[in-house]
């Protein structure tokens, strides 16, 4: 049980994938006797890396002219994501500049939310979505900053 049900095989390539994520993570920090130890330090270490580049972005985005942001500001518990549009621009215009233009990679559209985004009368462009991970550099929060002001501009 509960092999004895399965319709198929167990996905050995993802337990395996699975764990080898778990093993890179745990030795990113290298604090730690033990791989749980040394997972809770770099999970700590990444959340509050990406928190401080949510915010860069965030008050990065709010004092650009004609930037509306979306959700929750920092300080309240969420991911280093940030939906904005930008005032006269598509979002859809917005995402193919920013790449082209400044290298910058962003989403654009509904996110499966179209009821959020028809509330906020964003049923046509949607938002742009852009986030840090934990390979987000301040350099490329920069771009898409420096992007954002030559759109809005």
């Amino acid at each position: 049980m509960p092999e004895r049900y399965e319709t198929g095989t167990l996905n050995h390539e993802g337990l395996v994938g699975a764990g080898a994520a778990v093993d890179f993570l745990a030795d990113l920090a290298g604090l730690g006797t033990t791989r749980r130890e040394r997972l809770e330090t770099v999970l700590g270490a990444l959340h509050a890396r990406g928190q401080g580049l949510l915010e860069r972005l965030w008050m990065g985005l709010d004092e650009i002219p004609g930037v509306r942001l979306y959700g929750p500001g920092p300080g309240h518990p969420r991911t280093p994501t940030v939906a904005f549009t930008v005032e006269s621009v598509s979002s859809g215009e917005v995402a193919a500049r920013l790449s082209d233009e400044f290298g910058v990679f962003v989403s654009h559209g509904h996110f499966s939310a179209s009821g959020v985004t028809e509330a906020f009368g964003l049923t046509d462009s949607g938002l742009v979505r852009g986030g840090c991970a934990c390979y987000t550099t301040d350099h490329e929060v920069d771009r898409l900053l420096e992007g954002v002001t030559t759109l809005a501009g």
